[in-house]
């Protein structure tokens, strides 16, 4: 019998009721014994998490006005007990550990809900290199423009996608680019601090700011803007992604039970981090506020380092996303178990791992609009898995008496409140999509 067929078959004789709703002490006794400390484990879940997504944040709050930041306090609260569920659902049956976000999906509702995690899955899997790919053109373009390069947005996407085919087919598994993450991690900060002391230097008086010319700009705050609030919800949901990968940062851990601590201080780590981008480039441009915010940065050392840093991010962050989705096409058609030699296994790999990116490079260049993009994600996907799904399989796989009535209501919240953000962010983005691409937006 196949691992794949031995998990399947486990996960047919669960019994729910076999599990205390207390300590999961005799369940980590049968887990896979983990080599990481705390600490590692909380740079792992920070380097998930602080991504090119946080240079949104500003516009986020432009969208939303200054009580965004109460929304952003709502998305963390959420995203931290929704994660800290799903990793106690890897536990549900008393016995053995599941190993990732699908196989919680199908141990609560079958087949159907793999399915369904699976398409959000690969939506983030194909839409953020998508993302990263858009971000990259417009910032080569952006450099190479000023000295005399007459090479368009979206000849640097194809130039830029045709490099990043080649790691992405010698990276055979997820170890071998997992270290890149803690890169994108470390470059955001570093962004961070420099269009905040940056948007500071450049802010002339109250209500008045340097514009990315040099000119100077009037510019104005809203307290709220009550119909974008789902669209910042969906924003923030897109920064709080990643919870597809948590389960693997919790199995490689050796103190597992200090997972509700490590995710709780990693995700507040970072809220920090939104914050501090948030707030200080819109209190400093306002309505005038881009995404990403360092595009109001006036032309210099301060925008060109920052414009390279995070170009070099997400040309790395490419292929993490993309080597994932192909590990999973690879894993369905069982490409290692067929016999082929080791030529024609690397063909086929090769053949599949060309073939994923030339998708996600003719999206980029039929849409090249990078805050759009980040809602739209945001909203489709990272709403679902990182708020919704991890509190509805908790529910099913423990059932309803396992939960008191206080925790029920702030479950039943967090499902409205995620599902509602999703649905109307999602018509938001893409209206917002439909209007840059007739070149309708201000």
């Amino acid at each position: 019998m196949s691992k794949e067929e031995y998990n399947t078959e486990k996960l047919q004789e669960v019994d729910v009721e076999s599990i205390s709703s207390g300590s999961l002490s005799d369940v980590y006794e049968n887990a896979p014994a983990g080599k990481a400390t705390n600490f590692q484990a909380y740079v792992n879940v920070v380097s998930v998490l602080a991504g090119a997504g946080t240079l949104g944040l500003p516009a986020a709050l432009r969208d939303a006005g200054w009580v965004g930041l109460i929304i952003l306090a709502l998305a963390c609260g959420m995203a931290i007990y929704s994660n800290q569920k799903l990793i106690k659902c890897l536990y549900y049956d008393g016995r053995n550990r599941l190993r990732e976000y699908p196989d919680v999906a199908h141990a609560a509702f079958g087949l159907p809900g793999r399915i369904v995690v699976t398409f959000f899955y690969n939506s983030i899997a194909l839409g953020g290199p998508v993302l990263y790919l858009i971000l990259i053109g417009t910032n080569i373009y952006d450099l190479a423009s000023p000295l005399g390069c007459t090479i368009t947005v979206k000849q640097w996407i194809m130039i830029a996608a045709a490099v990043m085919v080649v790691p992405i087919i010698l990276t055979k598994t997820m170890r071998e680019v997992a270290f890149l993450s803690i890169f994108g991690a470390l470059s955001t900060a570093i962004v961070v601090v420099i269009v905040m002391i940056a948007s500071i230097i450049n802010s002339k008086d109250i209500g008045l700011v340097v514009k990315s010319d040099g000119s100077l700009e009037p510019i104005d705050h809203e307290i709220a803007v009550p119909r974008n609030l789902p669209l910042a919800l969906a924003t923030f949901a897109f920064s709080y992604g990643g919870n597809v990968v948590f389960p693997h940062v919790e199995e490689s851990m050796k103190n597992k039970r200090a997972w509700n601590k490590i995710i709780l201080w990693g995700t507040l780590t970072v809220t920090v981090l939104y914050i501090m981008c948030s707030t200080s480039g819109y209190a400093v441009y306002g309505d005038i506020v881009e995404s990403p915010i360092y595009l109001n940065l006036p032309g210099g050392a301060t925008r060109t380092i920052s414009t390279i840093i995070i170009t070099l991010h997400v040309l790395l962050a490419i292929p993490i996303f993309l080597t994932t989705f192909n590990l999973q096409i690879e894993s369905a058609v069982k490409l290692e178990s067929r016999g082929f030699s080791t030529t024609i296994e690397f063909m086929c790999r090769a053949v599949t791992r060309t073939l994923s990116m030339v998708l996600v490079a003719t999206i980029a260049l039929f849409f090249p609009y990078f805050g759009q993009m980040m809602s739209l994600l945001g909203a489709l996907s990272d709403g679902m898995l990182t708020f919704v799904f991890p509190v509805v399989f908790y529910l099913k796989l423990f059932g309803f008496r396992k939960v008191n009535k206080l925790e029920l209501l702030l479950m039943l919240l967090i499902v409205i409140v995620g599902t509602a953000g999703a649905a109307v962010g999602t018509v938001d983005a893409i209206k917002e999509l439909i209007k840059a691409y007739r070149g309708e937006l201000n």
